[in-house]
């Protein structure tokens, strides 16, 4: 590939240290981590997040050598939310999802390099809410709801991925990424992930992922059940339920991108109060 262009570059290891920044959440990070983790020497980072505390899109708090996304990043995700409001496109999805299976079901949207639980509601019959909780965040191919995203990514993306988290998690984390490549493959093939949970055991779950109408994972359905009731009939049954509410997810999704765009309120108002002051 040609080299990129040195404002392409500066723009592409801005979006990297902002990507980084979101796993670490409200804590923030020190220059050392984000060097460690995004492979980018100290100075050059630190010039970036100079620039990007300028732009307000992170900041630093008062007393502390700690990084965090700033304000503007909140900001910048209103105008659109109505178009990319996944949460509220997908609840009828997971009720009638909770209600058939009585299992707890969750959806997960890609943040970076990591999997965000978006929305969840527990089941009547299987309470897996010690799990995963709303806004949690999780590395992107663990767990069965991020498998089902992360397999479904570009390879150039998915090897991005795994190389950036490899760098963050622990050493008795790793065995998750030993098999990472089989885990994929076999996602694909399924067309669904499934796991069963090593840090509570009696879990089990499985995931289909919600595509956009270019076929680009957006979100996966997750299903969590009690694993003695998880057999490969079952699970391909569920599979075959998270598909079918996958699907109308990516209608509600691209119908939702496609509205018609709104009138600016604050141009109303002005050229209302113009109207108003004209003489007669």
């Amino acid at each position: 590939m040609p080299e990129k262009t040195d404002s392409v570059q500066s723009i592409a290891r801005a979006a990297l240290l902002l990507r980084t920044l979101a796993t670490f959440e409200f804590m923030g990070a020190s220059l050392l981590q984000i060097s460690t983790l995004t492979q980018l020497p100290k100075a050059t980072v630190h010039r970036l997040l100079a620039a990007l505390i300028d732009q307000r899109l992170v900041e630093r708090p008062a007393g502390t050598r700690f990084y965090r996304l700033g304000t503007d990043i909140y900001a910048f995700g209103t105008p659109v939310r109505d178009a990319f409001n996944l949460q509220e496109q997908c609840r009828p999805s997971l009720e009638r999802l909770a209600n058939s299976t009585q299992a707890t079901i969750y959806l997960g949207v890609r943040s970076g390099y990591d999997m965000l639980c978006l929305d969840k509601i527990a089941g009547q019959a299987h309470n897996a809410s010690n799990l995963l909780e709303l806004h949690d965040r999780w590395p992107l191919g663990i767990g069965s709801f991020s498998l089902a995203l992360l397999a479904f990514l570009p390879a150039r993306e998915i090897a991005d991925v795994i190389e950036f988290n490899q760098r963050r998690i622990s050493d008795e984390d790793t065995l998750t990424f030993e098999h990472i490549h089989a885990s994929i493959t076999k996602t694909r093939r399924n067309g669904y992930a499934k796991r069963t949970t090593r840090f509570a055991k009696g879990w089990a779950g499985v995931a289909a992922p919600v595509f956009d109408e270019r076929q680009y994972p957006i979100a996966s359905l997750c299903v969590v059940a009690q694993a003695s009731t998880m057999n490969a009939s079952t699970m391909a049954a569920l599979a075959t339920q998270l598909k079918r509410e996958a699907a109308l997810i990516t209608q509600l999704y691209e119908g939702a991108r496609l509205q018609q765009q709104q009138q600016e309120r604050w141009r109303l108002a002005v050229r209302g109060a113009k109207t108003a002051r004209r003489p007669e």
